[in-house]
């Protein structure tokens, strides 16, 4: 039988193995499972710099809106309706209605500003005093506000219904890169800091809120 030739011998000698493969495979798939992770982290701290941006455009909206209506912000609105229910403290109509803000095209989106951690919805709006409940004037909104505000670190504090009397003037927030966890769904949030957004892969709010005299301030 006759030896192969050296040209065969090259290509035989170039060739990969099933087991080189499957190493390459494996290596190729241990640096993708290292990457991944780092890959969402770095998305989610996008994101959440993209929110806090946009939470700086309501809130000048807002101040812009007081100062043409004596001080004055919108109402928060309320919803029982099944269809609305979801859309609990959206962006104020008047925002969108005066052109502060981009007008959406439907309930619940009104004022077209939407969440990046809740598609479909806007982000939160909340001011002591009056309430629109489902279309129709309904009482008033209340806000818990920590004994220590604006820091919001103290756990003590106190519900407030008139913004009149209230320290807070208005707060805008988006729920956070995990919108159904608890910190993010509490009756307390967004102003104690125990319902905010710290780190990646964190729950909580990402929240902007102002004063009575308009001095803005944002969770970290």
């Amino acid at each position: 039988m006759k030896n192969p030739s050296p040209a065969r011998c090259r290509i035989l000698s170039t060739a990969f193995t099933l087991v080189e493969l499957l190493v390459v495979v494996a290596v190729i798939a241990v640096l993708a499972s290292l990457l991944l992770p780092a890959l969402a982290r770095g998305r989610e701290k996008a994101t959440v710099a993209a929110v806090k941006v946009e939470l700086l455009q309501v809130g000048l909206a807002l101040e812009m809106y007081a100062s043409e209506h004596e001080g004055r912000v919108p109402p928060v609105r309320e919803n029982c309706n099944s269809d609305l229910v979801l859309h609990w403290c959206q962006l104020p109509v008047e925002l969108a209605d005066l052109g502060y803000l981009p007008r959406g095209p439907q309930g619940g989106l009104a004022a077209r500003y939407e969440d990046k951690f809740h598609r479909g919805h806007t982000y939160k709006y909340a001011a002591p005093g009056p309430v629109i409940l489902n279309n129709t004037p309904g009482g008033q909104h209340r806000m818990w506000v920590p004994s220590d505000f604006p820091a919001n670190a103290s756990t003590n504090g106190a519900w407030h219904l008139t913004n009149s009397t209230a320290p807070v003037k208005w707060a805008v927030w988006s729920l956070g890169p995990k919108p159904d966890s608890e910190k993010s769904q509490s009756a307390r949030a967004p102003l104690p800091q125990s319902t905010w957004y710290r780190r990646t892969g964190d729950s909580g709010v990402i929240a902007r809120w102002a004063t009575r005299d308009g001095t803005q301030f944002s969770t970290p």
